[in-house]
């Protein structure tokens, strides 16, 4: 039977950022602090925060979508609760990194968005944790809200193996789902759905099949019994889909399984590679 295993490989590799890229979104996020905290000096009556990076590039599970592009999480927190609205306080972040880019920036739910056009967004969520309180507690644009993303992070970190096939099998639902012209799951839900029913195996295209088996196997007959719940604070339903994107959702779903076990079966190599192509595009390799 054709083994793809290698070639899983050669693609988490091509998903996966460079080191050069990794250089430039470090220096852009260090620009970024810089500037905050600067602006933050410069106004008396406000706390200077200290920053967190979380989300997938803290947990090692983030991939470049099919346009290059890709998102990075930078936290900004304060160890006091500020005495202003939260919405104020996301505006005055806002102000604080507004020009620093040509990409211009965008004030969203729950954080302030900074464009690096044609390359990638820097998403900078504000929170605020005193001493006394258990997590930490997000501003957004209807109040605070209690989230705790290192709680999450450090649950993940529990559930890696040591040979990394988890954060790869993560890489990979998430690069299945950007090539789908549909709506599809976000990828914190991949990435709860992956570490909650991990199906290790030798090989990553045998474990990715076993493991898409076991997420399937979660999913309700309607609409609201297919959920991920965050692991952490606040321990919502991280599913942000409605009736008719979960049911186009679960329909692809159901069509790779059954796409992908032909590529397991088949006793041709070039044909397996081929399905698998299908199913991730173009930097998917088939030599």
């Amino acid at each position: 039977m054709a083994n793809a295993h290698n070639n899983f490989l050669k693609f988490e590799q091509a998903v996966s950022l460079t080191s050069g890229k990794k250089k430039q979104l470090i220096a852009s996020r260090k620009a970024l602090q810089n500037r905050i905290t600067e602006y933050f000096k410069a106004h008396e009556k406000f706390l200077v925060p200290k920053y967190y990076i979380q989300g997938s590039y803290k947990m090692g599970t983030m991939v470049i979508d099919k346009n290059g592009t890709y998102d990075v999480d930078l936290g900004v927190y304060f160890l006091e609760k500020p005495k202003i609205e939260p919405m104020t306080l996301q505006n005055t972040v806002l102000k604080s990194v507004t020009g620093i880019t040509q990409g211009g920036v965008e004030h969203r739910e729950k954080c302030v968005r900074v464009i690096y056009k044609g390359d990638f967004d820097i998403d900078i969520p504000v929170y605020y944790k005193t001493p006394t309180d258990k997590s930490p507690f997000l501003a957004t644009k209807n109040g605070w809200l209690a989230s705790d993303p290192k709680e999450l992070c450090d649950w993940f970190e529990k559930k890696k193996d040591n040979n990394g096939q988890l954060v790869r099998l993560v890489k990979y639902f998430k690069a299945w789902a950007y090539q789908r012209s549909k709506k599809m799951p976000n990828g914190i839900s991949f990435t709860v759905w992956v570490a909650n029913n991990y199906k290790p195996n030798s090989r990553d295209d045998r474990a990715f099949f076993d493991t898409a088996k076991a997420i399937e196997s979660t999913f309700g007959g309607g609409f609201v019994d297919t959920v991920v719940t965050n692991p952490a604070t606040p321990q919502d339903n991280l599913l942000k889909l409605d009736f008719n994107q979960r049911t186009n959702f679960k329909e692809a779903f159901r069509q790779m399984l059954k796409d992908t076990e032909h590529a397991l079966q088949t006793n041709s190599n070039s044909k397996a590679l081929n399905i698998w192509k299908q199913q991730f595009g173009e930097k998917f390799p088939i030599t």
